[in-house]
């Protein structure tokens, strides 16, 4: 399973020029790159602040959505609270998503199901917790960053160094799967999942490539004659062949939800969403 990196053909340029030349502008004008994957992309959405650039790969016995975004500034990466409000009554990533009008969204890491961890989310910092997950970040220019080892520091400095640094979202999940652009040694016991070669389940995944640019791979599993899943390793060789410097792996199993534009683009495992308690979106 590997992927290229190619520019997207020529017209994603072309677009770009053409609202230059009719005088179209913006705050911050969308500076577009190649994206993450070869060809055409099936579902496509181009503005001046915004292109998501979706591929749905298809092999023997596996299906996953490569999803290519960039964005013109940080704020655009966001989370969606089920009712709202913190710990509210769990939702579909869809009725999440509608009401945020997303052009791009996905399930996060159902902070609600549980009490630990350092939270924030659009720049609230909801609890400061102990935790053996891994902690992923947005910082203020839009960048990811993961926190791995709980032990060197206590939650509560954890989540004041967040908040001082200007970090709009931290989520409670892992294992990290990527960083400077190399897939990294998956622990060995992990308290959310296994990290055996040959566990293969449903994933959600997010991961940087360059400033504001983004690849999200949202993987079906768990049904048989259409997608079986994938494991952590072949997750991070994705991540890896799209070109991502920083991968993290969100809430997966039957909470992996892709939504795009109005519609549930994949299958989720148990054959309707999952209601959970947040979601991530463009």
């Amino acid at each position: 399973m590997t992927i290229g990196r190619k520019v997207l053909g020529g017209w994603l340029l072309a677009v770009a020029c053409v609202m230059l030349l009719s005088g179209a502008q913006a705050a911050a004008p969308l500076a577009l790159a190649p994206v993450c994957f070869d060809g055409a992309a099936d579902h496509s959405f181009l503005s001046e602040r915004l292109s998501v650039q979706i591929k749905k790969m298809q092999q023997e016995g596996l299906v996953y959505f490569l999803c290519d975004v960039q964005v013109a500034e940080p704020s655009q990466l966001r989370a969606g609270l089920s009712q709202d409000k913190k710990y509210g009554s769990y939702e579909a990533v869809s009725d999440i998503a509608a009401r945020h009008h997303a052009v791009l969204a996905f399930n996060g890491d159902c902070y609600g199901f549980h009490r630990n961890g350092v939270i924030i989310r659009n720049g609230e910092l909801f609890r400061a917790k102990a935790s053996d997950r891994h902690l992923l970040y947005v910082d203020a220019e839009g960048n990811l960053g993961v926190v791995s080892d709980r032990k060197e520091e206590k939650p509560e400095a954890l989540g004041k160094r967040l908040m001082v640094m200007g970090a709009s979202q931290a989520w409670e999940f892992g294992p990290a799967l990527v960083r400077d652009g190399q897939a990294i040694a998956l622990p060995e016991k992990f308290s959310l999942q296994s990290t055996r070669e040959d566990k293969q389940a449903p994933r959600t995944g997010i991961g940087q490539i360059a400033p504001l640019h983004y690849v999200v791979i949202v993987v079906d599993g768990r049904q048989k004659g259409y997608s079986g899943g994938i494991s952590l390793p072949q997750l991070q060789r994705l991540f890896v062949s799209a070109g991502a410097q920083t991968a993290f792996n969100l809430d997966g199993g039957g909470s992996t939800t892709l939504y795009f534009h109005g519609e549930v683009l994949n299958q989720p495992s148990a054959g309707s969403e999952r209601r959970v308690s947040d979601i991530v979106f463009f």
